[in-house]
């Protein structure tokens, strides 16, 4: 039975074996694939790495890996690699010196055959023409499930070869701890945090599925279904682009022009959904206000008004000062949303800023929510 990974399993694997195995990851287009490149870059493990920029295969062609060279003085021909492989005359195994790298090769189960035949040398034995990559060297792929229909295919005999992992979608509470540290939109973090249905994936409604015998097309206009014709949909990609317009886009943008890019980004039913957070974001308390006068401050009685502000002090604390204001406005919120601040800030990269906080630990004590910062 095939088991899927989480990111965070799929990334400890790729760490621990990538220099010896080259790791290939399937999953659903949009769920973070090529993100994994940039976690294992931020590795310490990897900070000596010579990391290059993840190899589209779908965009190589003849050329693109190696180029014949003559050495007419010896008689020879040799490949001489493509720089985009991070090795050279200068930086190979058996020269002082050189750095081994991190290669990410994504789509590669998408690239034509020919072009997959001249990657295998780098899969198989770490090397490009007669040029060995440096011991340490991480060489890892990503790829499309084939039950989605993109075109994604490795013969059986190259897959033995290969070390072949599920990845899956994030679940809500995972995406929502990530968008929490990383400048994800409030508006989209509530959104998630309250339609966990976003995140489910069109596996689950497949046989042996946990939602096995039920109507994709009519339980989960959200997200992907390979049976339809979609032209947008949510996925953790999308939904970070919908952050994006939101975040430049809010105050500046008609309407019209919003929804429409929102639709052309996360599909119409997501758009649709989303448009009432949008509508109560725009109307919360501006945060230089809360700051300022946290006990007189406006406070919506709207629950997802609260909900979106939760998640708005949350990514936009910036230091002590704030968050004790903050945690003061917070107090007038309803309990649930007390609640909700409580284990967002205490599984978010910005506990640190609320810790020492007394009232903040009045609020965690009144919610039973325990948390250590070490």
């Amino acid at each position: 039975m095939n088991k899927y990974l989480s990111f965070t399993q799929t990334l400890n694997l790729i760490a621990a074996v990538g220099d010896k195995r080259t790791v290939i990851v399937e999953g659903e287009n949009g769920i973070g694939k090529t993100a994994l490149f940039h976690a294992l870059k931020a590795l310490p493990k990897f900070a000596d790495h010579i990391a290059v920029d993840p190899i589209d295969c779908t965009q190589l062609s003849d050329g693109s890996v190696w180029m014949p060279d003559l050495d007419r003085e010896n008689g020879v021909s040799r490949e001489l690699p493509n720089e985009r492989f991070g090795v050279s005359k200068h930086n190979q195994l058996g020269v002082n010196g050189s750095k081994p790298v991190l290669i990410m090769l994504d789509e590669i189960a998408k690239a034509p055959q020919f072009i997959k035949n001249v990657l295998a040398p780098i899969v198989y034995e770490r090397r490009v023409g007669a040029f060995h990559f440096v011991e340490g060297s991480v060489v890892f792929a990503g790829t499309n499930l084939s039950v989605e229909g993109l075109g994604d295919s490795i013969q059986a005999h190259l897959r033995n070869r290969l070390v072949f992992v599920k990845m899956r979608k994030p679940t809500s509470e995972e995406w929502v701890k990530w968008a929490t540290d990383n400048g994800i939109n409030p508006m989209v973090i509530a959104f998630v945090n309250n339609e966990p249905r976003v995140m489910q994936s069109f596996m689950d409604y497949e046989k042996g599925g946990m939602f096995e015998g039920k109507d994709l097309s009519k339980d989960n206009g959200f997200i992907f279904n390979p049976k339809s014709t979609q032209l947008a949909y949510a996925t953790p990609r999308s939904l970070v682009a919908a952050s994006d317009i939101l975040n430049t886009g809010l105050g500046v943008l008609d309407d019209d022009t919003l929804e429409a890019a929102l639709v052309g980004t996360v599909g119409a039913t997501t758009a649709q959904a989303l448009s009432s957070f949008i509508r109560f974001g725009r109307d919360i308390c501006e945060y230089a206000r809360v700051i300022k006068n946290p006990d007189t401050a406006p406070l919506s009685d709207n629950p997802t008004a609260q909900l979106i502000q939760v998640f708005q002090f949350v990514t936009r604390v910036a230091d002590r000062t704030e968050a004790e204001a903050i945690v003061k406005y917070v107090w007038r919120m309803r309990a649930e949303m007390q609640s909700i601040f409580c284990n967002t800030v205490a599984t978010s990269q910005r506990v640190a800023l609320f810790a020492t906080i007394n009232e903040f630990g009045k609020m965690l004590s009144e919610h039973k929510i325990f948390f250590s910062t070490k």
